[in-house]
């Protein structure tokens, strides 16, 4: 379960891949390769633009301190490796090729270095000069697309300029790692802060899948730094931002601006981030509280009426992106296309406490048109038939199977929300209650007051493993002898989604962490089953030692 947004790029050291059970050696000092005569005919330095010898890796073949067939060749990461390798969503993971060799009997080596210069070395690309295959293909690290004709008309500044290597405080010549070699445009852009700069292109990087612009300065005294930066690095100069709101773009997939809104947080001073963070292993973890991802999935919600667009479930990582977001600046979420609803059928969306969609169905009804009530279907009386209730009401059930949630019973309101419901629209209906029974592959943890012994709130933490999912009464935890502790990714979810869901409570856990009594507590629970932590409201001291299992 992700609940943070990592930051890191994929780092390949021995304990990083310590998460393979086989226990396979991926990156070995001291493999050598196997004896065989020096074929090598021609070694030569290869002239292309950079940008068309970036590689990844297929997995097929290793990476070695010289090519394999010459003797004394080491590996220098196994393809194991490389093949991961290649599923990095970070850029600085990126590798080019440099250098090229032929055998006498017309095999090609590629000499590859990755962008951040750790990693050097040889591997076997195909029987075609100039054509990479074996252990490499071409790759393509970012991708340009068509610049929005409404975005080009806008007058930008970079939001906040500096020094900083983010991709957001300065411009590039090219966007960050994705051609080698290329780099900023300055060293430090505050001296530009009042700088104007239109977008002229626009484009995609393919690891992260982040929006970058080309920029060209207004005023030619800030020539020097036409270039390349993050979207989110820049804010609008028309139209200023307040400094107690976050501007949140709500653009497509090709990056074209759709609507925006003006977060408002209560009690924001201007500088601050939107969300929290905390150090999880020196890593840096991001987090949004419950009641500003409820207030956000409102209003983006209502933003994108009328669109034909919608994001109807803010995810983990798009809750990262927003809780670093500074207050007085922008950043920017990407919308689909919303799927149409026939014009016989009401959308009927169930939303948890954060208002994110749990569970959605078409309810239809044969012979209704567009505009028309689910009401007026029912021989025109003021509310709905007890058939189309028990009706919706078992469509209700299915919707929601497996996500932990239920909605048994429809309140007055909720009827008065569904008999007003116009066919060819939407509808959403509200729960918070858990259901009584749990997943086999899952542990509910009940925050509770102590001294009321009432449920605060509660999650659902699931092993999501589709292919090793959690037998039934098998344990979170790891025991060693009568200790119980938790794998570390375990622990930061965990704690994660502990702090996200008892935002908005009036309870929190004491400095943002839960105790080591409570990890090891809950690494005793069995999956299929329940636990309860004991929490205190806000300010006060949280209450460790209180746990029990059920």
């Amino acid at each position: 379960m992700n609940k943070f947004k990592w930051k890191s790029p994929i780092v390949l050291g021995l304990a990083a891949f310590s998460l393979f059970s086989t226990g396979t050696l991926l990156i070995a000092s001291q493999a050598s390769a196997a004896h065989v005569p020096e074929q090598i005919t021609n070694n030569q330095k290869l002239t292309t633009d950079a940008q068309n010898r970036n590689v990844t890796f297929t997995g097929t073949t290793a990476l070695y301190t010289k090519p394999s067939v010459k003797k004394g060749a080491q590996e220098v990461i196994s393809k194991v490796a490389l093949k991961e390798l290649a599923k990095s969503d970070s850029s600085a993971d990126n590798f080019v090729a440099y250098r090229q060799a032929t055998t006498k009997n017309g095999q090609v080596y590629y000499k590859i270095v990755s962008f951040d210069g750790q990693y050097r070395g040889w591997i076997y690309g195909g029987k075609h000069v100039g054509k990479f295959a074996g252990g490499l293909e071409k790759f393509t690290a970012f991708k340009e697309i068509p610049l929005p004709s409404n975005l080009a008309k806008y007058t930008f500044n970079i939001a906040a300029p500096g020094m900083n290597n983010d991709g957001k405080s300065v411009t590039y010549t090219e966007p960050m790692n994705t051609v080698y070699g290329a780099g900023r445009t300055v060293g430090d852009a505050v001296a530009y802060k009042n700088a104007a700069f239109k977008i002229d292109k626009m484009g995609t990087r393919t690891r992260e899948g982040d929006t970058w612009v080309h920029v060209t300065s207004v005023d030619q005294t800030a020539a020097k730094l036409n270039g390349w930066i993050l979207y989110k690095g820049l804010s609008q100069a028309e139209d200023p931002l307040s400094g107690t709101a976050v501007r949140i773009d709500l653009v497509n997939s090709s990056g074209q601006l759709i609507k925006y809104i003006d977060y408002q947080k209560p009690n924001a001073q201007s500088g601050k981030t939107l969300g929290l963070s905390y150090s999880d292993d020196g890593t840096e973890v991001w987090l949004l509280g419950a009641s500003d991802q409820q207030k956000l999935q409102d209003n983006i919600r209502d933003a994108l009426k009328g669109t034909g667009y919608s994001l109807e479930t803010l995810s983990a990582n798009q809750t990262g992106y927003l809780a670093e977001a500074t207050v007085g600046g922008k950043t920017s979420l990407t919308a689909a296309q919303a799927d149409s609803i026939p014009n016989d059928a009401v959308q009927i969306n169930i939303i948890n406490q954060t208002d994110g969609v749990i569970g959605s169905f078409n309810y239809t009804k044969p012979g209704a048109s567009a505009g028309q009530s689910l009401a007026a279907t029912d021989n025109g009386t003021a509310g709905l038939s007890s058939d189309d209730q028990n009706a919706i009401q078992a469509d209700i059930k299915t919707a929601l199977k497996s996500t932990g949630y239920s909605l048994n019973a429809l309140s007055s309101s909720q009827l008065e929300q569904l008999a007003n419901a116009q066919f060819g629209n939407s509808v959403y209906l509200k729960t918070t209650t858990k259901t009584t029974d749990i997943s086999d592959n899952a542990v509910r943890i009940n925050f509770v007051d102590p001294s009321t012994k009432k449920i605060v709130t509660s999650i659902d933490y699931t092993n999501t493993d589709a292919d090793d999912p959690a037998p039934k009464g098998s344990d979170l935890g790891v025991q060693s002898g009568n200790n119980w502790t938790l794998k570390s990714e375990d622990n930061t979810a965990i704690t994660n989604e502990a702090i996200t869901t008892l935002d908005g409570t009036g309870y929190s856990l004491t400095d943002n962490k839960l105790s080591d009594a409570d990890f090891a507590t809950i690494g005793a629970t069995k999956f299929g089953s329940s636990v309860s932590i004991n929490v205190s409201a806000d300010n006060a001291q949280a209450t460790t030692n209180q746990s029990s299992t059920h």
